[in-house]
């Protein structure tokens, strides 16, 4: 008996300090198992971050006081006068 997994296998995630991760799933289940550092981000100043480490789930989950900031972005042609 033949039997389709449509869970993703793997995919990238972008951290706050700009480093990108690897994270590799379960076929089966769809469970990640394994996040490897990929890359640094130019600007990350985290010693722990090494190109090829193991991060465990927790060191990735967002910082609860960051506080993100939206950037509005305009080429003018709808800016209503002030």
């Amino acid at each position: 008996m033949l039997r389709v997994y449509s869970y993703r296998m793997s995919y990238n995630i972008t951290l706050q300090c700009g480093c990108l991760v690897y994270v590799a799933c379960d076929p089966k289940t769809g469970l990640s198992h394994t996040r490897i550092l990929e890359a640094k981000g130019p600007w990350c100043r985290a010693r722990r971050h090494e190109i090829g480490f193991r991060l465990f789930l927790w060191e990735i989950l967002p910082d609860p006081a960051y506080t993100p900031r939206p950037v509005f972005v305009s080429d003018g042609s709808r800016m209503a006068p002030v």
